[in-house]
């Protein structure tokens, strides 16, 4: 295997990695929000998730696009497209970015000192099992990019013994 070969396993992976902990700090927010009350301004917590965007997403492609496999070539930046995915995971987009979702519940609480003169009070709309799952899910997709980070370094300490 070539040398790009393996920076481009790495970036692939470093693009994974820094999606699925974006993804994982989102789905953190909105447990930890899930019963939050309007505050003194009415404001509702509103659940976040991550989507797909931009010229590099599959779901911006058609199915003929997706399926056509294209050799790439390194190119003479290829070491500070690392550096972006690194930088990524400090909060840089890399084709995703963060929708709210503008949907809320009213529950029965008449004992809620915020509750109205029904006795309801608005909460955020998010469902604590469905963000488990998508937890878990994150978790998987984060632990198989390590993986696939495991196997090119030891792809690239191999090649380095020939």
């Amino acid at each position: 295997m070539k040398t790009e070969g393996i920076l481009t396993a790495i970036n692939t992976t470093m693009g994974g990695l820094s999606t699925q902990m974006k993804r994982l700090r989102l789905i953190s927010d909105n447990i930890a929000n899930a019963d939050r009350v309007a505050d003194k301004k009415g404001r509702i917590y509103k659940r976040q998730v991550l989507v797909s965007e931009g010229k590099n997403s599959a779901t911006n492609k058609n199915f003929s696009d997706r399926l056509s496999l294209k050799m790439k070539k390194t190119d003479q930046g290829h070491f500070n497209t690392v550096d972006r995915r690194l930088a990524g995971l400090k909060g840089g987009t890399d084709g995703f970015r963060v929708v709210e979702q503008d949907s809320t519940l009213r529950v029965y609480e008449p004992n809620n000192p915020l509750a109205d003169k029904d006795g309801y009070v608005e909460k955020p709309d998010i469902n604590v099992v469905e963000e488990m799952v998508d937890m878990i899910s994150a978790t998987r997709i984060y632990e198989a990019n390590v993986s696939v980070m495991q196997a090119a370094k030891n792809i690239a300490k191999k090649s380095l013994e020939i």
